[in-house]
């Protein structure tokens, strides 16, 4: 009599397949062997360590540092390049071909770094439960740390899977190693050091639980998805309906956010909508136009409301008429809440981000590129530079005439906010004025080139109209 014998498997079945197949690779692989060894050996010394220490207090700093470490650098730091190696070595395209879309492949090289982390984080556990026992910590605490430590290094690893996605190595690494030295390794420091438990307790002690728990789970979800379905929409194909769903999460999101900012009187709120905003004009201006038909037929399909909803369509001239409504939406919520001031230092900031996409579209070159994210990074960054230049001249200028001259109003519109500090009063207000006025002629220009480029796109929109009939 013979049985059959079950065959073994290491994962379900239901799971997707690129999860599987990164997460076999992962954890073959020599990087996440060494990195598990090493810190499991460091950790049983550092254990050791704070059970014959009189204060438990000298050997926290270590345990926290080396999680942090790992959990938030060293293994977010794993998918670095990749979507880059899939891009350089051409296997994207065998991997559609076995019909998983763009968004199961980011995905998939997402969650499985997210997967061994969650595997390390679970490991440290009884190294927790070791510091209570000796140190007297309290637990609780000491493990919503080790989670906000493991939720943060998976926000960290989808924003590196998005920048994976930018073929230059050398752009790669200074638009990841910048911040890192000049505010990541601070800001990490402040929260998980040996002083982050006091820190992170006080912030939890300002509102009940559950919210604290709550707006920091959206805030990590919002965050992994912003980045993955960016990172999804520069691989896919144009005709995949990628745009509208990252359009409408993002709006939602803007609504939402200045809706409850509206109900608790707190522009805390606002300050996140402005976040969201940001990264949708960063999304939205750096798409190309799209010229396939079948991306507008479903819009065409609902009739005068799908006609309304083709601001939500890919390409950057809906983009940008898109992040107009909602730039002055989130204006309007500054003025209710703050009034006019805020609100001119906005408008000068919006304005500055609309002179930097009107330079993109501008040169030929710019419109003939592949890539528009790379370009629309560096004219940012040398925008900035410049406006921090003419900010200083401006203000030296202002300190030496005793006003502010009304030539500075020709200045790029972020560099009058420094000018317009030296006075106050009906002369500040003045300037403020002609400021305003002059900074106004990029939004404008911007909407004529968005309405041009949106009229070359109506051969395809008519086609889309006959292929919807």
């Amino acid at each position: 009599m013979t049985t059959a014998l079950t065959p073994l498997r290491d994962f379900p079945d239901y799971l997707s397949p690129m999860v599987v197949k990164e997460l076999r690779q992962g954890l073959r692989t020599r990087a996440f062997g060494s990195t598990m060894l090493l810190m499991h050996v460091m950790l049983i010394l550092i254990t050791l360590m704070s059970g014959s220490a009189e204060n438990s207090d000298d050997t926290r700093w270590m345990l926290d540092g080396l999680a942090t470490l790992v959990l938030c650098f060293v293994m977010p730091f794993r998918v670095t390049n990749a979507l880059a190696e899939e891009m350089k070595m051409n296997t994207l395209d065998m991997l559609m071909l076995t019909r998983l879309t763009c968004s199961r492949i980011v995905f998939g090289k997402w969650a499985s770094v997210a997967l061994q982390s969650l595997l390390i984080a679970l490991s440290l556990m009884p190294y927790v439960v070791a510091r209570y026992v000796f140190g007297g910590m309290d637990l609780m605490m000491e493990l919503n740390m080790l989670g906000l430590k493991w939720l943060t290094g998976i926000v960290f690893a989808a924003l590196l899977v998005m920048l994976s996605t930018i073929k230059q190595s050398w752009l790669r690494m200074v638009i990841i190693i910048v911040p890192v030295l000049f505010g990541g390794i601070g800001l990490l420091g402040m929260m998980f050091g040996s002083k982050g438990g006091s820190a992170m307790a006080s912030f939890f002690g300002l509102a009940d639980w559950w919210i604290v728990l709550s707006v920091v789970l959206f805030a990590s979800l919002w965050c992994i998805y912003a980045c993955l379905s960016f990172a999804a929409s520069r691989i896919s194909d144009p005709s995949a309906p990628l745009a509208w769903q990252k359009r409408t999460v993002h709006v939602l999101t803007i609504l939402l956010l200045l809706g409850i900012s509206l109900v608790t009187h707190d522009s805390v709120w606002i300050a996140a909508a402005l976040v969201v905003m940001a990264f949708l004009t960063l999304d939205v201006m750096t798409e190309k136009l799209n010229d396939v038909p079948s991306v507008y037929v479903p819009f065409y399909r609902h009739g005068w409301l799908g006609r309304l909803l083709l601001l939500f369509s890919p390409g950057w001239a809906s983009g940008f008429l898109l992040t107009l409504i909602m730039a002055a939406l989130i204006g309007l919520c500054f003025y209710l809440r703050t009034g006019v001031s805020d609100v001119q230092d906005y408008y000068l900031t919006c304005c500055t981000l609309w002179m930097v996409t009107a330079f993109i579209q501008v040169f030929p070159s710019s419109r003939r590129a592949d890539d528009l994210l790379p370009i629309f990074l560096g004219t940012f960054a040398l925008m900035y530079l410049v406006i921090g230049m003419f900010s200083g001249i401006g203000v030296l200028m202002a300190k030496s005439m005793g006003s502010q001259p009304a030539f500075l109003a020709l200045l790029p519109p972020s560099a009058m906010i420094g000018a317009a500090q030296i006075s106050s009063g009906p002369e500040r207000e003045t300037f403020m004025r002609t400021a305003m006025l002059c900074a106004t002629a990029w939004p404008v220009i911007m909407a004529l080139i968005s309405l041009h480029a949106w009229r070359k796109l109506r051969p395809m929109r008519d086609e889309a109209v006959r292929m919807s009939a």
